[in-house]
């Protein structure tokens, strides 16, 4: 996703397999270590990073995490003296973690050739954004007769008992927020969120909590809706079936980011960070189905059109969010799902 959200066995074997299959190479004089998921260095970290080494000398040694906050609390338990130079986590999760400003630094912007062209939302004071996913609609057009042109679209009650779409707890309440937006609220008026994912909730035949498991379902014909990131049409098409994507508008954009640990190291890391946000690098992103944060990065042109247009973007305010999620949590599964 990306991060590409799977069965925590899954996460971990990739984990794993990433640990068992990086090793420094002492030729190199200097080196960063760089904490990641296992999927997202198969799905173009591992290239990035092969390719930075070339081209600066310096050496990227891969540490594996399986979760956010797995890597977080490994962080915290170094704090005195980090191994970790630069970490990639959630934007939620980074939200928590800056306040800890004794094991996280600020970016020094200047030092970011890159971010003139990155799109809005993907730079803030302590993390910078390695790509974006957001939340779309993916369906099978063998299924569905007529094509989906927007969110209003999956209120229909043709679509009963047809969609698979994210648990509140998965892509922290997105689908929530978009129905907020969609009938005149918002983050901080979330009550006609609450009331549209009522009305949903019978065209709705699995509120997922795993990806995989929504894929399946997709794939099997279980249902012909999925909502959730590109990265899943992906899958599906690999399995065989053919799908069609749109990211409508509105359309939330969510972030996988780098942050800065404070390390002796601070200068590398920051290259290793701007080196991640080229148009070079963010267009191998863009090839593991990751929505390039660079807005000169090429795309293929199925994926430039399964990505929402810049206009169409939406971004949340994650301090927000983290201080209500376990209240919207409650409250999804006491008035929608019960």
């Amino acid at each position: 996703m990306i991060r590409l959200p799977t069965a925590m066995t899954a996460v971990v074997a990739a984990a794993t397999a990433l640990a068992a299959t990086f090793t420094l190479t002492p030729a190199h004089a200097e080196s960063i270590a760089v904490q990641s998921w296992g999927v997202t260095w198969d799905m173009g970290l591992r290239t990035i990073a092969d390719n930075f080494t070339k081209d600066t000398g310096i050496e990227v040694v891969a540490v594996p995490q399986s979760t956010s906050t797995e890597g977080l609390v490994k962080l915290q338990a170094m704090k005195n003296s980090p191994t970790i130079d630069v970490w990639f986590t959630t934007a939620s999760v980074a939200t928590r973690a800056k306040q800890d400003q004794d094991l996280f630094l600020a970016l020094d912007k200047a030092k970011l050739t890159n971010a003139p062209e990155l799109i809005g939302g993907a730079l803030e004071e302590y993390w910078a954004a390695a790509y974006y996913y957001p939340l779309s609609i993916i369906y099978r057009p063998d299924m569905v007769n007529t094509p989906i042109t927007g969110w209003k679209d999956l209120w229909d009650s043709k679509f009963k008992g047809q969609i698979a779409a994210p648990s509140i707890e998965i892509y922290q309440a997105r689908l929530l927020l978009v129905s907020a937006l969609i009938n005149g609220g918002s983050v901080d008026n979330i009550d006609p969120g609450f009331k549209g994912l009522q009305d949903f909730a019978p065209n709705v035949a699995t509120w997922y909590k795993s990806d995989s498991d929504a894929r399946k379902a997709l794939s099997m014909g279980e249902v012909s809706v999925l909502i959730g990131p590109p990265i899943l049409a992906r899958a599906v098409s690999d399995d065989g079936v053919a799908v069609k994507v749109l990211s409508p508008n509105p359309a939330p954009v969510m972030f996988d980011v780098m942050m800065l640990v404070n390390t002796p190291k601070q200068e590398a890391s920051q290259k290793f960070i701007d080196y991640v946000l080229s148009p070079e690098s963010q267009a191998i992103f863009a090839e593991g189905s990751e929505g390039p944060v660079n807005t000169a990065a090429k795309m293929a042109p199925d994926m430039a059109e399964a990505m929402p247009k810049q206009e169409d973007q939406v971004n949340f305010d994650e301090a927000k969010i983290n201080a209500q999620i376990e209240e919207w949590t409650t409250r999804f599964t006491r008035e929608v799902v019960h």
